[in-house]
């Protein structure tokens, strides 16, 4: 029996690898219509009239005791100029587009627990291995884990409201420590009603949900949740649900085992807590709100940061050994996923709190950290509007990694969705023991590390916004 980490299943790798890209296209040729363009077209006719007159007096004496007929005479020209206008108006046409979700489960399982952690985000990186079976005193018993998410407006009981229609790109449902068990399905349809409690940012509503899987594995997924969201694409969930379904004897999970090949079906309840990232709701109401009209919580929004850093580290992580590699100044890098920095709505609005769903942090050789969902907070400080802006931060990160971060960046925004930045600071912290050897084998063994750095930052669909876009600093 094996647990969800297949280090030597290469087949079922090359499968969920091969589904994740399909789920990815179904989700980029959907998402190529997230927004509606309405368009006028007007005739704008200006009329105008001129008047001239004119006396014609003949030269010579004038008997003017006596009517006669005057010699003025009145002129008028009429002109029209007709030009077509266009305009064009944005919307967005979607209820919900997210990134990624993941959820940790309770209760899918009494034996061989997972040990996943909250949000299913923080599993033991020393169980990641073939020979781990479950943990019975975890209390995550599994995980849930959605790529790709996307909802639009279901019009139906006489255009009843929150009723909406959507797809997952990719959805894995693990219920314990075992792959044969695993259900993982390409955009599953879902359907959901939302009862909103609250229709202000940050909106609460109560959500039911019913999705079915269908390729490779067959289930369905009946559910209630409350949700709170969203700020800067940041959700929080807990979840009510019940999974019944199959995995068929052709399924990646149970071709890719040693185990004897046979369909495995179940049926199992679970409670989640969950969190979503990148991931943006729209009111009804507000899918009739043009695009430059909605209302914006976040000094920074983006996908991917990719920074190349420079550092007092003896040995670069690109070192392969010989003199000139050890004198290179680039000794390591960083890379930051799913980021969101949320402005905090009191003083001047400046002060932030963030986090990412993945920082990787490589001071050099030997010297790396790994950081989840980590905590950051900082000050944004506009240096030139619209293209220049400082930000200084502090950043704990807690699992698996346990380190802080003291830095800044000065960002230059070159457009809306690109900029780079210059970035500095300080990272003390520890790395345990526990990674898998391919890791250790190219970062080296991880240990303890304090190290100043400095390098430069690619940001990837990665938007920063101004004090003018801010909800907070409109009237």
């Amino acid at each position: 029996m094996k647990n969800i980490i297949k280090k030597n299943s290469k087949k079922i790798m090359k499968k969920l690898i091969f589904l994740i890209s399909i789920s990815g296209l179904i989700l980029s040729i959907i998402g190529c219509g997230h927004t509606r363009i309405e368009t006028d077209t007007y005739t704008i006719t200006v009329r105008d009239t001129t008047y001239e007159r004119f006396v014609n007096n003949a030269p010579g004496n004038r008997d003017n005791g006596q009517i006669v007929p005057s010699s003025r005479t009145l002129n008028n020209t009429r002109d029209m100029l007709q030009t077509d206008s266009i305009v064009e108006r944005h919307y967005p046409d979607f209820i919900r587009m997210g990134f990624f979700e993941g959820v940790g489960l309770i209760g899918s399982s009494s034996e061989n627990k997972l040990g996943a952690g909250l949000f299913g985000l923080y599993p033991d990186p020393k169980n990641l291995n073939d020979q781990y079976t479950g943990d019975e005193d975890a209390l995550f018993s599994g995980g849930i884990y959605r790529f790709g998410l996307y909802e639009y407006r279901l019009r139906w009981f006489r255009d009843s409201k929150n009723w909406t229609l959507g797809v997952n790109g990719l959805e894995i449902i693990v219920p314990n420590a075992y792959t044969n068990y695993t259900f993982f399905s390409v955009a599953t349809p879902y359907l959901r009603k939302r009862f909103y409690l609250y229709e202000d940012i940050p909106y609460v509503s109560v959500t039911l949900a019913g999705g079915l899987g269908w390729l490779p594995s067959r289930y369905i997924n009946l559910s209630g949740s409350l949700d709170i969201g969203s700020l800067g694409g940041l959700n929080f969930r807990t979840y009510l649900g019940l999974v019944a379904g199959m995995n068929p004897e052709s399924s990646p999970q149970i071709d890719g085992s040693n185990e004897p090949k046979k369909s495995i079906s179940q049926v199992f309840p679970y409670l989640g807590i969950g969190v979503s990232v990148l991931d943006f709701h729209n009111l009804v109401k507000e899918t009739e709100t043009e695009w430059k009209d909605h209302e914006h919580s976040s000094w920074n929004i983006g996908v991917i940061q990719m920074s190349a850093l420079g550092s007092t580290a003896e040995k670069s992580v690109f070192d392969s050994g010989d003199t000139l590699a050890k004198e290179n100044f680039i000794k390591g890098m960083s890379i930051k996923i799913a980021n969101a920095s949320i402005a905090i709505p009191f003083l001047n609005n400046q002060f932030y709190a963030g986090t990412s769903l993945l920082n990787i942090l490589l001071l050099g050789k030997n010297e790396w950290a790994v950081g989840v969902l980590p905590i950051r907070v900082g000050y944004w400080q506009t240096l030139i509007a619209d293209e220049l802006s400082l930000e200084p931060f502090i950043e704990y990160n807690y699992l698996p990694s346990n380190f802080f971060n003291l830095g800044g960046r000065v960002n230059l925004a070159l457009s809306e969705m690109l900029n780079i930045s210059l970035v500095f600071g300080f990272a003390t912290g520890t790395t345990d023991l526990g990674f898998s050897e391919e890791i250790t084998d190219e970062l080296g063994l991880p240990g303890d590390f304090s190290r100043p750095y400095f390098g430069f930052s690619l940001n990837i669909s990665d938007r920063i916004f101004f004090p003018e876009h801010l909800r907070y600093n409109k009237k």
